[in-house]
This record gives C-alpha cells, structure tokens and sequence, in this order.
C-alpha cells in the first residue's frame, strides 16, 4: 500500500510524533494511536481498551521522491507476535516429529500413547490457528481507522 502526500518527510514524522503515544507495555496516554516513529520507519496500531496482540499494525516507511513524499507499507501482526507464532508452531513440529520418530528406546509407545500426544498437538495447533483469527476477528475495522488517520493526519492520497 503506498501514499503520497506534498508534506516533507521531517513534517510528516514531525506530525504523527504529535498525535501518536508511544507504544509501550504499558502505555499511557489519550491519543487515538500508539506507534513507534524512527528516521524514515514507523508502526501504528490503534489504541483500545483490551488487549489485543493479534490486531493488526501499520508498518510504514517514509521515502522522499520528486518533490513528495510517499508513504509505502503494509498491515500485518506486531513482530513480536509474529516471533511467537513461529516459535509455537515450530514447537509443535518438532514435537510431532519426536513423537513419532523417536519413541522411547526403554519403553516402545502403544498406540494409544501416540494417538493421545498427537491429538493434544492437534488440539494446540488449532488453538494457536484459532487464537490468530480471533484476535484479527476482533480488529477487523482496524486497518480502515489506521488508514484514515494516516490519510487524514498527513494529508495523503492513495497511489495506484
């Protein structure tokens, strides 16, 4: 997603700065949005009264060209989460994978020992799929409110 506006780039880091709390464990603050300004980079998610690790976050950047500057970015999960999410699903491989390569040497696994470890990583799986796709359920107009305030804050237009 790109937007372009006739704002420099100081100004536009200069104008979120102003309407943008911090975002941080716990954050304080009235505005609308938390972010994370750095030179020519910046997140954006929109403030709420629960927590929501799974909404989704504006990942923009500044870039200074013919005279404007254009906004170029995409929504997507707090890296953080995104971290998480790999760690939890590459956990369950490499526990599948041990459960069924490598039984115990001492003590062969019954079937039934098996199918009972692999139920519980079916059943953690689609709890990790599950806990994704609520908390996107639950943002779901929060991509449209980030874009608006963007578009509004810096006086931007949607680019093809």
């Amino acid at each position: 997603m790109t937007l372009r506006t006739r704002i420099s780039v100081d100004e536009c880091r200069t104008r979120l700065a102003c309407v943008v709390d911090e975002e941080r464990r716990w954050s304080s603050g009235s505005k609308p949005m938390l972010g994370k300004l750095r030179e020519t980079t910046f997140r954006l998610q929109k403030r709420r009264c629960y927590r929501n690790s799974f909404a989704p976050c504006f990942l923009g950047r500044f870039v200074a060209r013919d005279g404007d500057t254009f906004i170029e970015g995409d929504f997507g999960l707090h890296p953080f989460v995104k971290v998480f999410m790999f760690f939890w699903f590459s956990g369950l491989v490499l526990f599948v994978a041990l459960v069924l390569v490598n039984p115990s040497a001492e003590r062969p696994a019954t079937p039934w020992e098996s199918v009972g470890l692999l139920l519980g990583a079916i059943v953690m799986a689609a709890l990790g799929v599950g806990m994704v796709r609520f908390g996107r359920w639950l943002g779901r107009e929060e991509e449209g409110t980030i874009l608006d305030f963007l578009k509004r804050t810096l006086e931007a237009d949607e680019t093809a």
